[in-house]
């Protein structure tokens, strides 16, 4: 009687782990991808590459990362990455390599050329494309794309939720009785021209979120003027480490107040720039700069 009470609890215990694990490698998957191509696949994909750092962050904040088995060369967060195969670049990647790690899902985002999505698919891997989005929220469908087609719809909820509600936390702790700062976001400069996030991206939204003001609120895209720039002349600018000496000594960019009051910050561009999971921690880093008296 005994052997046969252990026998039914073991047997309950594998049904609700397979529960728990929704028995995802068992089930089917339909999508429809941002070029509104359907997609459906026999079993939740198990070998995975991702053609975007963005989506690579995805699978790593779920915690999915075993199922990677590439990624691309600009993929560099978490530092963990690093152990993940390389198949070239965003626009340029080896589909030799590829065709030799077996995938069963290529995921790929932005920057991602037609041609080459064309070619993935003739050779018989099955290809997602999922564009990101201009907009906050755009994070949170990327987020909810990827957990769907890798049968963590479940887990990607929570995760987005955790995120939404850290950031809720993060705005409203900006101080609403104090003048909101005067932005400007450098994504180029010099004899290239100047670049910034116009009013329709998310890092201006970002930035707006964080209780300060973009300068450049009233122009679309990347492109900006080096008058207008002058005649702003913002009380605080945000740049890449890299750029950030070279911005400050240039015989321009030199006259602006920001320079000369030191307030010039370099900013982690492959977190910043990346509409992903990690949104809210770049939030945060918008608003410890703009409001440094505030404890975020």
């Amino acid at each position: 009687m005994k052997i046969k009470n252990i026998t039914i609890l073991l047997i309950a215990i594998l049904i609700a782990s397979c529960h728990s694990n929704n028995c995802s490698n068992e089930k089917s998957v339909q999508f429809t991808d941002s070029n509104g191509k359907e997609l459906k696949l026999d079993k939740v994909p198990q070998r995975i590459i991702s053609c975007s750092p963005a989506i690579t962050e995805v699978m790593f904040a779920l915690h999915e990362e075993k199922k990677l088995v590439g990624r691309t060369s600009y993929c560099y967060y978490p530092p963990e990455v690093e152990s993940i195969p390389a198949i070239g670049g965003l626009i340029d990647p080896s589909l030799e390599v590829m065709i030799k790690l077996k995938p069963d899902l290529v995921m790929a985002s932005t920057h991602f050329k037609k041609e080459t999505a064309n070619r993935i698919e003739q050779l018989g891997m099955p290809f997602a494309w999922l564009l990101s989005q201009e907009s906050v929220s755009g994070a949170g469908d990327l987020i909810m794309n990827v957990g769907t087609l890798i049968g963590e719809k479940e887990k990607a909820d929570s995760l987005w939720k955790a995120i939404q509600a850290d950031m809720k936390h993060t705005v409203e702790l900006i101080p609403a009785d104090q003048p909101k700062p005067q932005v400007y976001y450098v994504v180029g400069f010099g004899k290239g021209g100047d670049f910034t996030a116009g009013g329709d991206t998310f890092i201006s939204e970002m930035i707006n979120l964080a209780g300060g003001i973009n300068i450049a609120q009233d122009v679309n895209g990347w492109n900006y003027n080096l008058e207008t720039l002058m005649q702003k002349d913002p009380d605080i600018i945000l740049i890449e480490p890299g750029m950030l000496e070279a911005f400050c000594q240039h015989e321009h960019y030199k006259e602006l107040k920001a320079v000369k009051n030191n307030r010039v910050y370099a900013v982690d561009q492959h977190m910043v720039q990346l509409n992903g999971p990690r949104v809210n921690q770049s939030l945060r880093v918008f608003a410890e700069i703009f409001y440094p008296q505030v404890q975020f």
